[in-house]
């Protein structure tokens, strides 16, 4: 380098996003991506349900639990861990979609059984079988499952409930 050539400059680093300034949003696909995946992980969570009830002859009540603790991790992975009321609001459905999923199956896997044993079949998803679920709800669900139901419905809000703002540092005394 000569003596009359200017010496290049290193331009400044780029700015440093603010991260209070656009609080990350669950819109769009983000959204639809977490409904599928809370809808999805209880349904999937509702079918093991319903078929440990057929093979096992016993309703094992906290596997409702079970189905909401996935519901509410299917939506924290599906949004890369954001949270908020929405993301709850879609755990919870998903939570309780699955719960009934596994009841209405456990249910009629035992009428199904049942039927069988007269020499009568009807369907698992049939409109005789829906009906006769229907029908007998206060039956399925009784208080007991109040309990399931409420701990699969607060692990789901849990684990998407936002982070409290943190608390800035305490200034020393002056």
């Amino acid at each position: 380098m000569s003596e009359h050539e200017p010496i290049p400059s290193t331009p400044p680093p780029p700015p440093t996003p603010d991260p209070a300034a656009s609080p990350p949003r669950s819109g769009g696909s983000g959204l639809a991506l977490a409904i599928a995946a809370g809808l999805g992980a209880g349904i999937v969570g509702g079918i093991v349900w319903g078929l440990v009830v057929k093979w096992s002859d016993y309703e094992v009540g906290i596997l409702a639990w079970a189905i909401g603790f996935a519901a509410g991790t299917a939506v924290l992975v599906a949004t890369s861990h954001r949270k908020g009321t929405d993301l709850q609001a879609i755990a919870i459905g998903g939570a309780l979609l699955g719960i009934l999923v596994g009841k209405y199956l456990g249910f009629a896997f035992a009428v199904q059984e049942e039927a069988k044993r007269l020499g009568i079949d009807i369907g698992l998803l049939s409109r005789d079988m829906v009906d006769i679920f229907r029908d007998s709800l206060g039956d399925v669900f009784g208080g007991f499952d109040l309990l399931w139901v409420g701990l699969a419905v607060v692990s789901a809000w849990r684990l998407l409930r936002p982070e409290p703002p943190a608390d800035p540092l305490p200034q020393p005394p002056t």
